[in-house]
């Protein structure tokens, strides 16, 4: 049978809309089978079980598209198979974007919390990367519901610390329900409000626990969701105490119900204890060995809060049960329905093997269980829903599995969760699987009992009365309380249990101190906590991932951002670390304030070998350190040229094998302080710019302009150039020395302020600044002692040179970041630069140390015939102005660069509001008029950079990649990737 199979390398899509394209797919004409979904080892081992080669290398950030069709034509280019998979996989990466239409999306947890007033941020992320996206909510001043599975306890213990001390509370990890204010989130069921609290570790439980209450007609107040291990040992129920402080200070709870799976014993004591001091009437439902039924713990809370215990509803019952032979085989969507149902057998059945075993009972991996015995498998645990949806959306690995396995079971137990979050029909394809398992039972001459613990309310998304027509006629005993189905399992295997007994709660009833309005009054001495208002009224809320969740809380009429997700650049592991420093968020802090707060003023012109110390054979060049075998065309162009511009070399080739030999040296004009644009390079007789920050002491250097055309910084080098360059250093910078030592400091940060208003950016258009300067001068240059002739050349270079004040806007830029500098900790990126072979970065927070990557070529405008095959990879320290927030970052501000790098006005400003989400801060100086007088996007965060994928823009010249050609063209360019993966290994090895 034809097959096709396609890998889409480091494409991510949400496990939900994996399964509607899949589901689409399947209905196409001519498709047997499509399987498509991330390379996790749970679908890889589907994909080739269905007959699929994987050939090639994959990994869990790749997509796998497998269809299986009826014939070759079904699978060729254009077919309708083929056709509908991309089509709806681009549509899901659209959708993916989130709504606004122009609006520029929010593309990070921090700006969309910073764009709204939302409190809650609800995580539901791969397991690797969930910690990362609730560290920036957490340092953003929101809570978090942690949906995500597969996170280490170590992290779950570091993310609830760090959450305690803002006054914040992290629901979760592996937390599918709570209900805030009456809003539900994640998995959770639509209950009537009431004075009941709930602090869950389990999700399914909870949900078991809250409609068990509404049938009773009592109700919630909030139900605080804590992620099934924070009961554990490890874990010790740092966010059940929280909740707990929470809850005794709301005014709707009058007495709170702690659900668990099983819990550790010593936790669950100090809990008790807490609430004792906090004087909160508190009832157990924490599964045990000796409590092995919620619906026992519900109503002894309901019986100590004065209401009626009913007779919880079952139907198609038939009375009495049939003692069958053969093994109980139990196929759950939720893991503490599970637990349940094997605390409740075993005392029946012995030990039941799982995959999530009771204490002395068989592991059992996937669905590889033994037809003799009694089995019961959680899906919705971690290792089965790894590159998958949860059970409860996607339900079609159990859908299998009941028809697989109940064609041997003795009975068939089964669970149906309904409810915000969950499979919008879930019922009749169960009902369909319970009908093919009964009947295969039926063929071997077996009766097959279905029975069915049904968790839902009437008021939930889906049809509950529905639901339990469907599974009736399907021949299914349904049951409201898992506790009775399980039960009711057993009875079918000829065992009685009995588990819905009015009773003293399995742990001591806490105090009650109840205030007039018949809340607790905690007593002054306790400490409490209120989340930050959370729970004072119903939640706005930021959504990263899956976009069915952002669905369910709109339809709920609850304000929702959603951020776009997709996996992190790099290893998450690492970009974890580095975001979970605890210095990192003061010490980001401190180097922003410090860069916003850098003056920068010219103070004088110098000669390169008195300002920065060269020596006579010494040069410097533009970008990270590079030898001479690795340099580009333009960059040997420039230094040999500058060799024999000092007369160290009477022709070019003698001044390369100089070069290449180690006679001249060169290192990057990063480490003296300077900048230099495009090849950048500086000779000792090279006048050069000298500016000072009066705020923080620091000194940064920048050569001259040479202007347009064949000049040395493009790697031109003939007698044209060298003639300029003795001009400029014979003439030009005595000059303007002189002058600039008449004038007085020039303040540069100041011009760079009336350049964004003025329509320039600070990189490819500087005609404001340059303007500038010669006003600021002319009243003293022609007073000056020298030739009038002399006087007038300088002013007419300096009026023709559009360019001239770049070479003062980069020092500028050198010295907001030099401010910055020095910090440890701090992921703010402080240098970007690049010598024509390699773009290199530096940090804040790791000193002179370079991450580099392969320079890539620009994308733009080519002047004359010139094309892309004689562009030289990126080139120059010109990018010092994109990482101090200017040039691309502020194309907003200069609509009429794109005539020159190309693109258009539409383009420049969604280039600057996409900027805005990988930078720290807005300049309170540097601001863009059209953008309502913003300031321009300050500070780039490597973290950033990482999570949203979204590089630093940079405006750039085009050198010739032939030594001498000089410029070909202009355009548009970002750092490669490789500088920010490399940079965050960087910092993780300084944190281990």
């Amino acid at each position: 049978m034809p097959r096709s199979l396609t890998v889409r390398h480091g494409v991510y899509v949400d496990s939900v809309a994996l399964m509607q394209v899949s589901t689409e797919v399947k209905t196409t004409p001519g498709v047997d089978d499509a399987l498509i979904g991330m390379a996790s080892e749970l679908n890889l081992d589907l994909i080739r079980g269905a007959g699929f080669d994987i050939a090639e290398e994959v990994t869990p950030n790749d997509l796998i598209i497998a269809i299986r069709a009826q014939s070759e034509a079904a699978l060729s280019d254009g077919s309708d198979a083929v056709d509908v998979a991309f089509d709806r996989l681009a549509a899901a990466a659209r959708e993916s974007t989130g709504p606004g239409g122009s609006v520029q999306p929010a593309l990070t947890v921090e700006s969309a919390l910073a764009g709204s007033d939302a409190g809650l941020t609800l995580v539901s992320v791969p397991g690797e990367s969930a910690g990362i996206e609730t560290l920036a909510a957490l340092d953003s001043g929101s809570s978090v519901l942690l949906f995500s599975d597969n996170v280490d306890v170590s992290t779950e213990v570091e993310l609830k610390t760090r959450a305690a001390e803002r006054d914040l509370i992290v629901m979760g990890p592996d937390c599918g329900t709570a209900i805030i204010s009456g809003v539900g989130l994640g998995f959770a069921n639509e209950v009537r409000r009431g004075t009941f609290g709930i602090i869950a570790a389990s999700g399914t439980g909870a949900q078991q626990v809250s409609v068990l209450l509404d049938a009773a007609g009592a109700g919630v107040s909030h139900l605080i969701g804590t992620g099934g291990r924070d009961l554990s040992h490890e874990v010790g129920g740092l966010s059940a105490r929280q909740a707990l402080r929470a809850l005794a200070v709301d005014a709707e709870t009058e007495q709170v119900i702690v659900v668990s799976k099983p819990a550790d014993a010593e936790v669950i004591a100090e809990i008790e204890d807490l609430a004792a001091e906090l004087e909160v009437r508190v009832n157990w439902a924490i599964l045990g060995p000796d409590s092995p039924s919620l619906t026992a713990a519900v109503e002894t809370a309901l019986s100590t809060a004065d209401f009626n215990v009913p007779e919880w509803p079952h139907w198609g019952v038939s009375e009495p049960a049939g003692a069958l032979t053969g093994s109980l085989v139990g196929l759950f969507c939720g893991g503490t329905m599970a637990d349940e149902a094997m605390l409740i057998a075993r005392s029946a059945l012995g030990p039941i093997s799982s995959n999530i075993p009771l204490a002395g009972a068989e592991l059992v991996s996937g669905t590889a269980v033994s037809a003799d015995a009694h089995t019961v498998l959680d899906f919705g645990a971690d290792e089965m829903t790894r590159g998958r949806a949860h059970p409860m959306i996607d339900p079609s690995l159990r859908l299998q599995a009941i028809r697989d396995l109940g064609t041997w079971a003795g009975v068939l137990l089964l669970d149906l969760v309904l409810g915000h979050g969950s499979h919008a029909d879930p019922a009749d394809d169960l009902a369909a699987a319970i009908t093919e398992a009964k009947s295969a039972a039926a063929e071997d001459g077996r009766v097959l009992p279905v029975v069915v613990s049904l968790i839902g309310t009437s008021a939930d998304p889906q049809d509950f009365s529905a639901a339990v027509r469907a599974l009736v006629a399907a021949g299914a005993e349904v049951f409201l309380s898992n506790a009775e189905a399980s039960a009711r399992a057993l009875a079918h295997l000829g065992y009685e249990a009995q588990v819905s007994t009015v009773a003293e709660s399995s742990m001591p009833q806490s105090r009650a101190c109840l205030n007039s309005s018949g809340a607790q009054a905690a007593t002054d001495s306790v400490d409490t906590q209120s989340l930050s208002g959370l729970l004072e009224t119903a939640p706005s809320v930021v959504s990263v991932g899956l976009s069915l969740f952002a669905e369910e809380l709109r339809a709920q009429a609850v304000p929702v951002t959603e951020v776009p997700w997709k996996p992190a650049l790099g290893d998450p592991a690492a970009l974890y670390q580095v975001m979970a420093d605890p210095r990192r968020r003061e010490a980001n802090a401190q180097a922003v304030e410090r860069m916003l707060a850098a003056g920068a003023e010219v103070v004088g012109l110098r000669p390169a070998r008195e300002c920065l110390g060269l020596r006579e054979d010494e040069f410097l060049h533009s970008g990270p350190p590079l030898e001479w075998d690795r340099a580009s065309g333009p960059m040997r162009g420039a230094l040999a040229g500058a060799v024999v511009f000092e007369g160290l070399a009477e022709t070019l080739e003698a001044a390369e094998a100089g070069l290449a030999d180690g006679r001249f040296s060169f290192a990057p004009c990063h480490s003296r302080d300077a900048v230099g644009p495009m090849a950048g390079v500086v000779s000792p007789s090279m006048w050069m710019f000298e500016l000072v920050d009066p705020v923080h002491g620091n000194r940064a250097y920048c050569s001259l302009n040479e202007g347009l055309g064949k000049v040395l910084r493009y790697g031109a080098n003939n007698e044209e150039v060298l003639t300029r360059l003795n001009w400029m250093r014979d003439v030009l910078g005595p000059v303007l020395a002189a002058a600039v030592a008449a004038t007085g400091p020039l303040d540069t940060k100041n011009y760079v302020t009336q350049m964004l208003q003025s329509g320039d950016e600070g990189h490819n258009r500087n005609r404001t600044a340059t303007l500038l300067f010669l006003r600021d001068i002319m009243p003293k240059l022609f007073t000056l002692d020298f030739p009038a002739d002399d006087l007038a050349e300088v002013a007419r270079f300096l009026g023709a040179n559009d360019y001239f004040a770049l070479n003062l806007v980069m020092p500028t830029c050198k010295l907001a970041m030099a401010a910055a500098k020095g910090v440890p900790g701090s992921t703010l990126v402080v240098t970007m630069a690049r010598n024509g072979t390699d773009f290199g970065i530096q940090l804040a927070g790791t000193g002179d140390q370079w991450y580099s990557g392969p320079a890539q070529i620009a994308e733009g405008l080519y002047l004359g015939s010139y094309g892309v095959e004689d562009a030289n990879p990126d080139i120059g320290d010109s990018a010092i102005t994109e990482t101090a927030g200017i040039g691309g970052l502020a194309m907003a501000a200069a609509p009429a660069v794109v005539r020159l790098v190309g693109g258009d006005v539409a383009f420049a400003v969604d280039t600057t509001r996409r900027m805005y989400e990988i930078t720290f801060a807005e300049h309170p100086q540097h601001q863009i008029p059209v953008l309502e007088f913003r300031g321009v996007p300050s500070g780039i965060d490597l973290a950033k950079v990482l999570r949203t994928h979204v590089l630093p823009q940079i405006n750039t010249g085009m050198a010739g990649k032939v030594a001498g050609v000089g410029q070909v063209g202009a355009g548009l360019v970002t750092p490669p990737a490789e500088c920010f993966t490399s940079a965050i290994e960087g910092l993780s090895e300084q944190r281990r």
